[in-house]
């Protein structure tokens, strides 16, 4: 006989400030779930010590004396329908998102699970990716039924940084480590390297999104783009040199705003010639990435780009990242963080021989080479990039430790 679910000590006062709050908690009885969510949060740079053995039961007992985090996972195999239902109405009214995790498979059960607070319920077994999709759900703005995602830009300081690599690798790191649905967009209809970095044949869809844009739709975007891995999707084009294609403010704005609508985390590789030509299109982004090169001329054009889309959108996030940063660059990263008023997001090595051979194979390095100095890198700044909540600087399990 399964042990009566324990109430919530009353009566307890909590700081349940977001920042004060640990992004994640889960109280899992069997291996298989507690193996995943430790898979989850590692990938999301969350601790692991705050899963722990037990379901509900324990959870109800723990949480009567700590704030709550912001997601949680709750085992409640075995239990009555009606203590669980008690449980979770309890719980839920601490403010943090549910996950229950079960063995029935019926949406009657379903529905009661949703109605007592839960905000997903998913039926054992349970693994990395299933986990990682329904906390995805739960990270993005707006409502259960219309999620807004993201939109985060990459464009080039200058030319002939990599701008197209990391907005590459991004995204697949986006879509294969961190569960979102994914869109690599490619920009530039004549020149852009997208389709080529992954080896994919290029489609028309841009093109025809430009055309017609009343036709861009769900529907249009699972036909017009390519499928790459588990949840990447590509639109990219190759585009005649003297076939001009009628772009607008609207038709840019449209194509933003669709794909917000359609993917977790949409990324935009962006040719600087839109700062001039598009300059709507800045007004989406979510955040923005600035690769620059450690030259004179990179610092320079990045202070006027950053002045520039600053002015354009004040809610946009902009971040600057060094890129194929040689071993005695021509300005040392002390000096272009002095010459920015600010610190580079990242600083990535040059290293033109794996990338090579990644682009041969027609993988991200990502894919190609998980454990590189520069993919561990990336993977925190997607980290992010994605809105995923980050740690406080002192959570309460490891407060508890510390006792």
């Amino acid at each position: 006989m399964a042990a009566p679910v324990v109430a919530l000590k009353t009566g307890m006062l909590f700081d349940t400030d977001e920042q004060d709050r640990d992004p994640f908690g889960a109280y899992i009885a069997d291996d298989a779930a507690a193996a995943a969510a430790q898979a989850v949060a590692r990938l999301r740079g969350w601790s692991t010590g705050s899963i722990r053995k037990g379901g509900l039961p324990t959870a109800l007992r723990l949480l009567g004396v700590a704030p709550p985090p912001r997601f949680l996972i709750l085992d409640i195999e075995g239990l009555p329908i009606e203590e669980v239902e008690a449980g979770l109405t309890e719980i839920a009214r601490l403010g943090t998102a549910i996950i229950a995790l079960g063995a029935i498979n019926d949406v009657n059960h379903f529905r009661r699970i949703v109605r007592a607070g839960a905000r997903d319920y998913i039926v054992k077994p349970v693994d990395a990716d299933a986990l990682g999709e329904a906390l995805v759900r739960l990270e993005q703005p707006g409502d259960a039924a219309n999620p807004a995602g993201r939109l985060v830009g990459f464009i080039g300081a200058r030319g002939g940084v990599g701008v197209t690599t990391l907005a590459v690798n991004a995204a697949w790191i986006m879509a294969e480590k961190l569960s979102r649905r994914t869109a690599l967009v490619d920009m530039d209809l004549y020149a852009g390297n997208i389709a080529l970095a992954l080896d994919i044949e290029p489609t028309r869809g841009l093109r025809e999104a430009f055309d017609d844009p009343e036709r861009v739709d769900e529907v249009f975007l699972q036909n017009a783009m390519a499928k790459f891995g588990k949840s990447l999707h590509v639109l990219a084009t190759e585009e005649d040199f003297d076939d001009a294609v009628r772009m607008t403010d609207d038709k840019v704005l449209m194509l933003a705003d669709t794909m917000r609508a359609n993917f977790d985390m949409t990324i935009l590789d962006v040719p600087r010639h839109f700062v001039m030509r598009e300059p709507q299109l800045f007004s989406r982004f979510d955040e923005l990435v600035i690769v620059a090169e450690l030259t004179l001329q990179a610092l320079r054009d990045c202070n006027r780009l950053t002045k520039l889309l600053q002015a354009r959108n004040r809610q946009m996030k902009i971040q600057i990242v060094a890129n194929q940063t040689t071993s005695k660059p021509d300005v040392s990263v002390k000096e272009f963080e002095t010459g920015i008023d600010g610190k580079l997001r990242c600083v990535f090595p040059h290293d033109p021989k794996t990338f090579a051979a990644a682009g041969i194979k027609g993988r991200a390095l990502a894919g190609h080479k998980p454990k590189h100095r520069i993919v561990a890198d990336l993977h925190r700044f997607c980290i992010e990039l994605a809105g995923v909540p980050e740690e406080p600087r002192q959570g309460f399990f490891r407060r508890l430790g510390k006792r």
